[in-house]
């Protein structure tokens, strides 16, 4: 049998304010599909505008979804594992932990899915957030042993198992799913998980979630070869020349 939500704000304000936002953004996505792909655009979607002074957009992106089924599962999980690690950890760690989940599992995807495509795809959803924030509890209930209410053994088998779903749905193209950001969630959440509660390594864990994560955030400064970085950097020197011209035209005028 699957937990039941918490819902108490006074305990956890970010994953209930987390869950808001995102079920927000699904029902006026949802009344108006159109919304859904200008909000993406527009403001909040994972496109090489992160490369163009947006560098919001992996976490913002992470907060749309493609349907509301998919709102649905990944907002439920949230609800379940959020809480247990906000009662732990305080309001504002978590806030820390879930926004970085967002940049760590949402840049491998963009950056890996799309290297080399001209458009990239549509990536949206928590789902890698929930699994960093699973990666977190599997690990920390070797030493809390309270996560178990929320991670148990039953609840290992249906995540591990819904990746593996996952991979095979779109290698057989029957749907597409963001396997990479999924995976990288996971191995962030493990990570941040041991630096966190492995009080023996605790040093050599947080290097190398530190290391690994400063890798992947590096990403947003410079992506040499990455199709998106290549076309951000032309329209930014398109954008320079113009200014220069603009400037040019204005002190012939004078």
């Amino acid at each position: 049998m699957l937990p039941l939500p918490e819902i108490n704000f006074t305990r956890t304000p970010v994953t209930l304010t987390v869950a808001a936002v995102a079920v927000a953004l699904e029902v006026v996505s949802t009344i108006d599909e159109t919304q859904r792909l200008h909000y993406y655009n527009e403001w909040l979607g994972l496109l090489p505008h992160i490369w163009m002074g947006e560098p919001w957009r992996p976490f913002t992106s992470a907060l749309m979804h493609g349907n509301l089924l998919h709102a649905a599962f990944n907002i439920y999980w949230l609800m379940i594992f959020g809480p247990a690690l906000e009662n732990r950890f305080g309001s504002y760690l978590t806030l820390a932990l879930i926004v970085l989940l967002g940049y760590v599992s949402m840049l491998p995807e963009y950056i890996i899915g799309s290297y080399n495509r001209e458009e990239p795809i549509m990536i949206v959803g928590l789902s890698g957030v929930i699994y960093g924030l699973f990666g977190v509890l599997f690990v920390g209930r070797r030493w809390h042993r309270e996560f178990e209410a929320v991670c148990d053994e039953h609840t290992v088998r249906i995540l591990i198992g819904w990746f593996f779903l996952c991979v095979v749905f779109t290698y057989s193209n029957i749907m597409s799913v963001a396997n990479i950001a999924h995976g990288a969630g996971f191995v962030f959440g493990v990570l941040y998980g041991l630096a966190a509660f492995d009080a023996r390594h605790r040093f050599r864990w947080a290097a190398v979630a530190t290391l690994a994560s400063l890798v992947v955030l590096s990403t947003l400064i410079a992506c040499p070869g990455h199709k998106g970085y290549q076309n951000a950097l032309q329209i930014k020197k398109a954008r320079q020349i113009q200014r220069l011209l603009n400037e040019v035209r204005q002190s012939d005028g004078l």
